[in-house]
């Protein structure tokens, strides 16, 4: 089967391309894609699709910088869960490697991988999945909105990052220079955004605090009642902490509470609860406030609540409700005031 991509990538860079003065309605019909896919969060693209609407916009422009020009024009906020991961961890280092997991759902094609380095720097490769090299205007526009991201939410006076690309040298290396602040090194055997340790040590801002609203008001609302002592709800915030892109385990709650999973264990049984109960709790909630928010897809909320399948989603959402994500979502459609528009 031909690989498909979710359209926020592709939304985000046609979006972009306005801003730059190309006509976005051109760039989506000359690639053949109705404009209601991209708006639709929970619609695929086929990867030749996307890859279409690059062409067709290098061509328009005429333009071999195009891909930085338009991580320029790309704000804060156009990639949603992505920009949400990044910006919610504690520090850039534990961001990025929320990034690096969720990537493959954006786009199967490409993954990026943690990797250190000698001498205390870290690397976050950008390869293509099964091996080959990915086009130049890929690494560029990739690495871009990286590299922007983290300059965005940390607490670092100056992010110290370097740029590695595997292509030549290209006539428009001044661009690179200029948007990415620092000269790439060029011909590297795999692309890489590489940054100190200071900087993947550096604590985060906490980013735009509208993205994912609904995910952030959940938070609050746990925290809040875990302030209260009860125990029950101390695990229930412990385990949200847990749960993006994984299953929360009982050792690694317990750990978070500074306890034993046995006595966290009996703690819960004479509250008349058990763990799995809890994470149970926790995904119900987080899953109905994220399918609140329209431009997130239910393969999104899938993984932001812990599930590596989302058929396996679909079916514990249909324990917990008696419906499907889907219908669940048309049915609640614009239900919470101020979280259905997307940050622009």
């Amino acid at each position: 089967m031909a690989a498909t991509v979710l359209p926020v990538a592709t939304r985000a860079l046609v979006e972009a391309c306005g801003r730059l003065g190309l006509d976005p309605d051109r760039l989506l019909a000359r690639a053949g894609i109705e404009r209601a896919r991209l708006e639709d969060p929970d619609s695929r693209l086929e990867a030749g699709q996307a890859d279409a609407v690059w062409r067709e916009a290098l061509l328009a422009s005429g333009d071999p910088a195009l891909a930085l020009r338009a991580a320029e024009q790309t704000p804060f906020g156009a990639f949603r869960v992505l920009d949400y991961l990044g910006a919610s961890g504690a520090t850039v280092g534990e961001g990025l490697r929320r990034v690096a997991a969720y990537f493959p759902l954006v786009d199967p094609r490409a993954a990026l991988a943690v990797e250190e380095e000698a001498g205390g720097a870290v690397s976050l490769v950008f390869r293509a999945v099964g091996g080959g090299a990915l086009p130049p205007q890929a690494q560029e526009y990739t690495l871009a909105i990286l590299a922007s991201r983290v300059r965005q939410v940390t607490r670092a006076p100056r992010p110290e990052l370097g740029f590695r690309f595997t292509f030549s040298r290209p006539a428009h290396a001044a661009e690179h220079a200029r948007v990415l602040g620092v000269e790439p090194a060029y011909g590297a055997p795999v692309a890489a955004l590489v940054l100190s340790r200071a900087t993947w040590d550096a604590p985060t801002s906490g980013g735009d605090p509208r993205l994912l609203a609904a995910l952030d008001e959940h938070a609050r609302a746990l925290l809040g009642r875990a302030s209260g002592g009860d125990g029950a709800a101390r695990t229930r915030a412990a385990i949200w902490a847990e749960l993006t892109g994984r299953e929360p385990s009982l050792a690694a709650v317990a750990r978070r509470l500074g306890t034993s999973p046995r006595t966290l264990q009996r703690r819960l049984e004479e509250e008349g609860t058990r763990f799995a109960a809890e994470v149970d709790r926790v995904r119900r909630e987080r899953a109905e406030s994220l399918l609140t928010a329209p431009d997130v897809a239910i393969a999104e909320v899938s993984w932001l609540v812990g599930f590596a399948e989302q058929s396996a989603f679909t079916r514990a959402f249909r324990r917990w409700t008696g419906t499907s994500p889907s219908a669940w979502r048309r049915e609640h459609a614009g239900s919470v005031p101020g979280r259905a528009t997307r940050p622009r």
